[in-house]
């Protein structure tokens, strides 16, 4: 694996688009790693931390992952598409760089502000607020990493690496400084100095290779206003997602969020298995649907990632059913069998996340039906909520993967009633 050093000295040459294939393969095979690293750290946090330590740390982290989802609002998808159309222009992509970035800083108000809050409305937090004040800051820093921009480059496997170097650093410090249930709040701080290294030093890459150009807040403004609509669809929905625990903070004991976040982080491993697939597809769609000569291309690609997502999801959900029940107390220990009935439901999302992914990033984004796809999840983001809030006071960690579940079924039957009302799902199987 190249040394940081190495990779800041050398700088980016003009991108050169892999074949889909070659590119898939490659982005898999590092995030191979990925998910090693979660094998490991899963049961270590259930282990080591117990159900009760473990709660507050998946509290703290999901409040983590609104605040990032907040704070980058829908650039990234909206940074990828426009880099992957700006090809080798250089000014341009320098142009489109900082035009992102000083979108961010507009968003890191916002941000911090929900930090703030969320801290203080849940329990969890509020007694232990170093937990809180950890996540806002992983969470505003995490907002500026770069994968949408080696994305749009059609470099997937640069990104990969600053992740597999954020790895190499996070991982040996949370072994090494977490001993017992007192020690929850390492766990951010290893997080938050990984992606601080590694966000400094992706910066510092990307910036070799592109022009320098000063973008102007009026222009910036203008970005966040056009990325709502994306927001909309990507953000919200992953902050739905992403809250599920912290909303079940706000409601139940340590213990219940502890076993509810123990099914949440597992399924995510399983949904995680679809998202390397972004890395190559979102910006090779793009670039395929923008010229006459390669529109077949693209929607052949959109077929063919509609079906195999989708049986993927289907084999994920048969796995998840057979192994959870003799794998829970295994990996996480006898504390966590708890978590195993919310584990089953919550697979019931992976074929609907898979279709929903396919649906909303590789075929309705790239074809810029941006009002579509942000209405439909806003849809399914509120009924969501609203489910959460009314199962989870009753049910505790069930109540909140039913209700998941519940908004995931209602969001892919909106995207498939809008595929056919737009003619594309005729048109993607001509």
């Amino acid at each position: 694996m190249p040394s940081t050093s190495l990779l800041i000295a050398a700088p980016p040459v003009p991108p050169a688009a892999p074949s889909t294939g070659r590119a898939l393969a490659f982005v898999y095979a590092g995030y191979l790693f990925r998910y090693v690293y979660l094998l490991i750290l899963i049961p270590f946090y259930g282990r080591v931390l117990g159900a009760q330590e473990y709660g507050r740390v998946l509290a703290a982290m999901s409040l983590y992952q609104m605040v990032w989802m907040l704070t980058e609002y829908g650039f990234p998808l909206a940074g990828a598409r426009d880099i992957a159309a700006a090809g080798n222009d250089t000014r341009r992509v320098g142009a489109l760089y900082a035009q992102q970035m000083n979108a961010r800083w507009l968003m890191a108000v916002p941000g911090l502000l929900l930090g703030v809050v969320g801290t203080l409305a849940s329990p969890l937090l509020r007694e232990t607020p170093l937990f809180g004040l950890l996540a806002t800051a992983n969470g505003l820093m995490a907002a500026f990493n770069l994968g949408w921009f080696y994305q749009g480059r059609l470099r997937f496997g640069t990104s990969v690496v600053f992740e597999l170097i954020g790895f190499a650093i996070n991982l040996p410090l949370i072994l090494l400084s977490v001993h017992g249930p007192g020690d929850g709040a390492r766990v951010l701080g290893a997080l938050l100095a990984s992606t601080i290294i590694c966000t400094l030093a992706a910066h510092a890459y990307a910036l070799r290779g592109i022009e320098r150009v000063r973008a102007g807040w009026r222009e910036s403004l203008a970005l966040v206003r056009s990325s709502t609509a994306l927001f909309a669809h990507k953000g919200v929905t992953l902050m739905m997602a992403s809250s599920s625990t912290y909303l079940l903070s706000l409601f139940a004991p340590a213990a219940q969020v502890g076993w509810y976040g123990a099914a949440e982080r597992l399924a995510a491993v399983g949904l995680s298995l679809m998202q390397p697939a972004n890395h190559v597809l979102v910006g090779t769609v793009a670039s395929r649907i923008g010229a006459r000569e390669t529109r077949s291309q693209a929607y052949s690609l959109m077929r063919v990632s509609l079906l195999l997502m989708t049986a993927f999801g289907v084999l994920l959900l048969a796995g998840t059913w057979l192994l959870a029940r003799p794998m829970v107390p295994l990996i996480l220990g006898p504390e966590f069998m708890p978590t195993v009935p919310m584990l089953y439901v919550l697979a019931l999302t992976f074929p609907l996340a898979a279709f929903g992914q396919v649906t909303s990033t590789y075929v309705l984004i790239p074809l810029r039906r941006d009002t579509l796809v942000s209405l439909s999840s806003l849809f399914g983001a509120l009924a969501t909520l609203v489910a959460i809030l009314v199962l989870a006071p009753l049910a505790g960690g069930l109540g909140v993967a039913w209700a998941r579940c519940a908004g995931s079924v209602l969001l892919a039957a909106v995207l498939l009633a809008i595929l056919v009302k737009q003619g594309l799902l005729q048109r993607i199987f001509r």
